[in-house]
């Protein structure tokens, strides 16, 4: 693999250097033209093909099998070159740099230098060399603006095939902390609104539990003392009851619409649901949206909840419905905020596994426009002063980026729409984030863009699973796998330093809270399986409960790492915190960092460290009489564990070591003023929930909570 690593550095370096800078239009053209790129340097073209083979699937023996040609001197002088002209690269290209000269100095030789220079040069080619690494729709001449934004960056998909997830973080330290003071930038970022999950669709099973050991759920989602959550997304069903022509295959996803099949109000049906956005109310969380996954089977030809394409006829009748209901919830004291009227709208979901309808791009700006007037129409304050987000597309390089030009800069302009809403289903690199955040700034000129949120990803194989030598990790695709340890958690970390920082999202939303996609049956079976299962099970969910309840009345709650990680960002990122940057160029590679500055003024960092090593870093707090108040990691072995708090010597320096796999946060507190923030979007924060709950270790470190 190395050799395949340091044919790609010359591949890139040749292609980079060339006057011509030909357009690459796929990831098969890039494919062809470094295989030209390859004869030329007397290679094979099987390297290049293999380098740039589906992301999802991981290296085999045979990927090593045939090594490269020695390279000539003038080769060798280019790579070098290369490496040398770095200035300042995007991301972690600086630090890498460092480590090569760092390592230079110890007379170390460890087996990642190679890894440091191919990594270096892919980013610095990224960064300088849009139009060779960018392949666009169109033809001729050179990218429109709107052409460069409907992109797949190839070679940034080949840096997330080898940086963003590598399994090769052995180096025993990755940067020297004496050269890298990390600090805060004092330029205020995004004012964060909340994290949060959906209520999807695990209410359908928690009906059935004992009151105490739903009560106690609450207590876990939106207590200060648990998972402290910020938002709350409440289904609203579309399932019309037993007329319906076609039931959802899986029936927890055939959610009970307040319309039955006949077109009439029940609102009494989906109690379950009803439960837990009540306990979302009563805890104050600063957002709650009402989402919508399909029309209600009423309002269709077909009377079904999924495989349906709305069209302009249904508008009115939607549109009505959903105020109804939102008038309904509010006049009893239920807290909406937000409403999203569509999900994954490029897909009817005609197999009828889930709710869903299809909206074409060209409907969505209309859709938007109508939901805005009959909002605004409604005799209730409550219902006109609810927010409008949209439109959920699946994935961003796939769905946003050929779909918002048909709709988007309408809806702005119009002021039909309040916060963009999209998932991460394609497992987004860096370089597509920076685009999606372009092309959103783009799509609202003259007016200010949106606030954005991504509001749903789960259910991807972790770094365990697709487990390789040098970088053939992470989260490539949707597929079975349970992962409750430490490496799914620190992917689902990273995805949330990406939107936070890149794309400067101001809100954070995992898929389902809770799910029985657990491949074991923990309180009766011993099974491995509850540790790990690499082709059983979902990485769905935060907490998990046993599939078999019904038959063996096991009510308990089983935690992962990702509860405890997210709960870093839901407890120590607050409504109204305003972020901070923390350049990656300074943080040794492999680790990443968000920090921000809450309402009560004390500011929080969150360290994600992905090496199997710990890291040492040199930090500098801003302002002077700087205090550490407290520090907090997750680890392997750690479950959101107090640790020692560093003190920070008169100049306000200090060390801070990163524990090796895990999420280090520390709070401090700072003298006098900073930096100056921002005042529009700040929100509110309330932070209080009440409950207990017992906690009991079971065997191999997994967490349960029992019913007391």
């Amino acid at each position: 693999m190395r050799h395949i690593l340091l044919f790609f550095l010359v591949a890139v370096a040749l292609v980079t250097a060339s006057p011509a800078r030909p357009i690459l239009r796929s990831k098969r053209g890039t494919a062809s033209k470094l295989n030209g790129v390859a004869r030329k340097t007397g290679t094979t073209a099987y390297h290049a093909t293999n380098l740039l083979r589906r992301q999802d699937q991981p290296a085999s023996d045979a990927d090593t099998a045939d090594p490269l040609d020695p390279l000539s001197a003038a080769q060798k002088a280019a790579v070098e070159q290369a490496v040398q002209d770095l200035e300042k690269p995007f991301g972690n290209a600086a630090i890498w740099k460092e480590a090569i000269d760092f390592d230079k100095e110890r007379g170390d030789a460890h087996e990642n230098r190679n890894f440091y220079q191919i990594l270096a040069l892919l980013q610095e080619a990224e960064n300088s060399s849009q139009t060779v690494i960018s392949p666009y729709v169109g033809g001729g001449g050179s990218p429109s603006p709107q052409d460069q934004l409907n992109t797949a960056p190839t070679i940034g998909k080949a840096l997330q095939y080898l940086q963003v997830y590598p399994a090769h973080f052995k180096q025993p330290q990755a940067s020297d902390p004496a050269k890298s003071l990390v600090q805060l930038s004092l330029e205020p970022q995004q004012t964060i609104a909340s994290f949060g999950g959906s209520g999807a669709w695990w209410p359908h099973y928690l009906k059935d539990f004992p009151p105490e050991q739903q009560k106690n759920l609450s207590t876990l989602l939106f207590s200060e003392d648990w998972l402290h959550l910020s938002g709350y997304r409440f289904n609203l069903g579309g399932s019309g009851g037993v007329e319906d022509s076609v039931y959802v295959s899986t029936p927890a996803r055939g959610v009970e619409s307040f319309m039955t099949t006949d077109g009439t109000y029940d609102w009494t049906r989906d109690p379950g649901s009803v439960y837990y956005l009540r306990a979302a109310t009563d805890a104050k969380l600063a957002s709650i949206t009402a989402f919508a996954n399909s029309i209600p089977s009423a309002l269709t030809e077909s009377k079904r909840p999924c495989g349906n394409a709305l069209n302009a006829s249904n508008i009115p009748q939607y549109m009505t419905y959903l105020t109804d209901t939102l008038s309904h919830l509010t006049s009893n004291g239920f807290k909406i905020d937000y409403i999203s009227p569509m999900n994954e709208p490029h897909n009817d979901f005609g197999a009828c596994a889930q709710e869903g309808m299809s909206v074409d791009k060209t409907l969505r700006a209309e859709l938007f426009e109508n939901l805005r007037a009959y909002l605004k129409a409604s005799p209730s304050l409550a219902v006109q002063s609810i927010k409008i987000m949209g439109d959920e597309s699946s994935q961003v390089a796939s769905n946003a980026f050929p779909d918002y030009p048909s709709w988007l800069p309408q809806a702005i302009s119009s002021n039909h729409i309040d916060a963009l809403a999209v998932h991460m289903y394609d497992f987004p690199d860096d370089a597509t984030l920076l685009n999606y955040r372009q092309l959103v700034i783009n799509s609202s000129l003259p007016s200010p863009p949106p606030p954005i949120k991504q509001t749903e990803i789960s259910s991807f194989r972790s770094a365990k699973g697709l487990h390789a030598a040098y970088g053939s990790t992470g989260p490539k695709r949707m597929a079975p796998e349970y992962d409750p340890g430490i490496n799914s958690a620190l992917d689902m970390a990273r995805m949330i330093w990406q939107w936070l920082t890149l794309v400067n999202a101001e809100s954070w939303d995992w898929w389902t809270l809770l799910s029985n996609m657990m491949p074991c049956y923990p309180s009766t079976v011993p099974a491995p399986n509850c540790d790990f299962s690499p082709d059983h099970g979902y990485n769905d969910a935060l907490l998990y409960i046993s599939p078999a309840y019904p038959e063996t009345k096991d009510y308990n709650f089983y935690f992962t790492k990702r509860f405890w990680v997210f709960r870093h960002f839901s407890h120590f990122l607050r409504p109204g915190a305003v972020r901070y940057d923390i350049p990656n160029e300074i943080l040794p590679y492999g680790t990443v960092a968000v920090a921000a500055k809450n309402v009560d003024g004390v500011y929080a960092v969150i360290f994600v460290n992905r090496n199997v090593t710990e890291q040492v870093i040199r930090m500098k707090l801003p302002g002077e009489g700087g205090k550490v108040t407290n520090a907090v990691q997750t680890t392997d072995k750690d479950d959101f564990a107090a640790v020692t708090v560093p003190v920070a010597s008169a100049d306000g320096t200090f060390n801070l070591n990163l524990p090796a796999k895990g999420v280090l946060t520390i709070q401090f507190t700072v003298g006098g003023a900073v930096a100056a923030e921002p005042i529009a979007g700040k929100r509110d924060i309330v932070e209080k929930a009440g409950g207990e709950i017992d906690a009991k270790r079971g065997k191999k470190g997994r967490r349960w909570w029992k019913m007391r």
